[in-house]
């Protein structure tokens, strides 16, 4: 009895934990990418600029869809899988954007975000509310973009980025983007592993071999 009695006990203040760890995520995100769009929008009012305009709007929606997002399954505990997802997903908020490129630059890149956007939007009809930073099973998508490739977010957002960096080249960008895109292959690897414990997954993924690039990877 007292064995029995002390598990439901034992496990209330991880829970309680848990729920808080997870609301402060929520609000420091929130806080990131309030600054992150108050930078873009001031840039757009102030100078004319809009060559990242699309890309600010993707993580606008890549925060609302991680708030309103549907609780997982299963959800990875290694911390190298959190720091992948946090590099990649938090990222983003901290490339630069530049002034003084030429105008064909900036014309070029926020046409690539717009493509980029606007894959994001066509996968976020599909995905619904299965979205999350780190890697965890929120059901399984396989309608749409996810019949074509196992990970069409990715490759949506990575042409939003690539839109970006033509529109706002810099050093420190293309290293950022280096190490966002390295996070990125991290998270699939995790989300995988996280996935692959499902029968389902794995008749999923005997149907549609390729990660982000049909042919390629």
């Amino acid at each position: 009895m007292t064995a029995a009695a002390s598990h439901p006990m034992s496990a209330f203040p991880r829970e309680r934990w848990r729920r808080r760890g997870s609301m402060l995520q929520d609000a420091l995100l929130v806080c990131i990418s309030a600054v992150f769009l108050y930078v873009h929008a001031t840039r757009v009012v102030a100078d004319g600029a809009y060559g990242s305009v699309p890309f600010a709007v993707e993580q606008a929606l890549l925060v609302w869809m991680f708030l309103t997002r549907r609780r997982s399954v299963a959800t990875s505990t290694r911390v190298f899988d959190w720091l992948a997802a946090t590099g990649g997903g938090w990222l983003p908020f901290f490339l630069q954007p530049q002034d003084g490129l030429p105008a064909a630059a900036e014309i070029i890149g926020t046409a690539v975000q717009v493509a980029g956007l606007t894959c994001t939007i066509i996968c976020f009809t599909y995905l619904g509310k299965s979205f999350g930073i780190v890697a965890a099973n929120r059901g399984l998508k396989t309608h749409g973009p996810y019949g074509l490739v196992r990970h069409p977010i990715y490759v949506s957002h990575s042409i939003t980025m690539t839109g970006f960096l033509i529109a706002n080249f810099h050093p420190v960008n293309v290293a950022m983007l280096a190490v966002i895109t390295a996070c990125q292959l991290l998270r699939i690897r995790a989300e995988e592993r996280v996935l692959t414990d499902t029968a389902d997954y794995a008749a999923y993924r005997a149907v549609v071999r390729w990660r982000l690039l049909p042919g390629v990877f």
